[in-house]
């Protein structure tokens, strides 16, 4: 299935694992990218070595693009940040605050950010900070990002901005990704 997604990312599959934090770590992150989709490896507030240690054992089980999820209130984002141009990581997504501070490093080493986004407002902010594109995640992703669900959001999200937008929160199956589909995402 070729989406704006799959071409961005070099993925077969639009489908994008949650970088959910103490879960998503490399042999689910390797899996999800083996199987077509893109794995993401969750680096919550970890060490940096951790986190190179992770993206290192994910490059040895597969040779596809994955990513790793920034949570930028961690006390090693900056490091983190680092790690990510260092180990010629393909992909970021954030979560917990603005990359901007990044952005710059990250686009300069070619790797695709992808902020996760709350609201119509960050979403557009993203989009003026050169963001390859934004997750919209609604209140059903663990109840801890904004107010607004995820089919409330979404097309709030695609109207607003012109780089592609990921959907998140509450989708478990097939009737959930047409529904975001048919929502713009």
């Amino acid at each position: 299935m070729k989406t704006e997604i799959t071409e961005l990312l070099g993925i077969e599959y639009p489908i994008i694992q949650g970088g959910m934090a103490w879960v998503a770590e490399y042999h689910l992150a390797a899996a999800v990218s083996e199987a077509g989709g893109l794995g993401i490896i969750g680096a919550a507030s970890a060490p940096p070595e951790w986190v190179r240690d992770q993206i290192q054992k994910a490059k040895k089980m597969t040779d596809k693009p994955f990513g790793v999820n920034i949570m930028l209130m961690s006390p090693y984002a900056d490091e983190i940040a680092k790690v990510i141009v260092e180990e010629k990581v393909k992909v970021v997504t954030t979560g917990a605050g603005s990359p901007e501070k990044y952005m710059q490093m990250w686009k300069e080493a070619d790797v695709k950010v992808i902020p996760v986004v709350a609201s119509v407002a960050l979403a557009k902010r993203m989009e003026r900070c050169h963001a390859d594109a934004v997750v919209a995640e609604g209140t059903e992703a663990g109840g801890h990002i904004g107010e607004a669900s995820t089919m409330t959001l979404v097309p709030q999200v695609v109207d607003a901005v012109k780089i592609p937008v990921i959907a998140a929160g509450g989708i478990a199956d097939g009737r959930g990704i047409a529904a975001a589909f048919m929502l713009g995402a």
